[in-house]
């Protein structure tokens, strides 16, 4: 049962080479990027257009709210979901995207943890708003201290609802071993050169900006956000706010998304070199 995986930095052409590939080999894509699971940001973010989406049909794209909260183990069931369901009407799963621990959870199995009760993760949430929140879960795991950033409130979060509805650390659950999936999986990495990168991602961010980025921030920021929402964590999201809270110029706003873009696609290459061994590597841009 073929499974294709598409992955790379952003910005180095993942989704022209994905809609290429569904058309060749009779395809649908499967989003693979945790932050175009969410709405809200679809400019920002770079998600699939609308025409794109009519083109080819695409999954797990601007499913989740503001208030959502999604984790690899959430996103790998999702995943199996729309994989199976796509194998049994004898298309090709095409999954694309640049978040490698939910690659790599997909292809190398997750614990077995079970499913969490609603009523356990909205605690969490609530407590995850206390400036506190690390050291009431650091006293509630101790196994957790020192593997999870104070500031984290995500993972933090899932740490302390998942001792509570199993009475184990998530570390313990994590060393068990995974069940693997029945795919054979082919993995496709895109690997550009440097300059050639850096171009991309200033040009698309002019265009992200001229497409209503900055609108888009704008309306985000008049939701009642929670705190820890993911949607904050977004490349831009914080430059475009510190703009229009006056803290800087347009131009700065701009400039400084522009150098988190490209530290960002520089953390994903650094994920690619370390745990993508086992990727097909196309260098694109030379």
């Amino acid at each position: 049962m073929r499974v294709l995986i598409l992955t790379g930095p952003t910005a180095s052409g993942k989704t022209a080479l994905a809609l290429e590939l569904a058309h060749q080999l009779n395809g649908e894509i499967i989003n693979a990027d945790s932050m175009q699971l969410y709405r809200h940001l679809p400019v920002l973010t770079a998600c699939p257009t609308v025409q794109e989406k009519k083109e080819i049909p695409h999954h797990l794209y601007e499913i989740l709210g503001d208030h959502d909260l999604s984790s690899a183990g959430w996103w790998v069931s999702q995943a199996v979901h729309y994989i199976d369901q796509l194998l049994e009407r004898g298309r090709v799963p095409i999954l694309v995207g640049g978040t490698g621990l939910y690659l790599r959870s997909l292809t190398s199995g997750i614990s077995p943890i079970p499913e969490i009760p609603s009523s356990i993760r909205e605690e969490a949430r609530r407590l995850a708003q206390a400036p506190s929140f690390h050291e009431i879960v650091f006293a509630f795991d101790p196994m957790v201290r020192g593997k999870l950033k104070e500031n984290d409130r995500q993972r933090l979060s899932r740490a302390w609802e998942v001792k509570m509805a199993t009475g184990r650390s998530i570390i313990e659950w994590q060393q068990e071993k995974s069940q693997a999936l029945p795919y054979e999986f082919q993995k496709i990495a895109l690997v550009p050169a440097r300059s050639w990168l850096h171009n991309r991602i200033n040009a698309r961010f002019d265009l992200m900006m001229s497409q209503g980025a900055l609108e888009e921030v704008q309306a985000l920021k008049a939701r009642p956000l929670r705190p820890d929402s993911p949607l904050l964590r977004a490349v831009g999201v914080k430059e475009l706010s510190d703009y229009l809270n006056g803290q800087t110029t347009l131009e700065q706003a701009i400039e400084l998304a522009k150098i988190a873009t490209r530290q960002y696609a520089k953390r994903q290459l650094t994920w690619l070199r370390g745990q993508a061994q086992d990727y097909e590597v196309r260098h694109v841009g030379a």
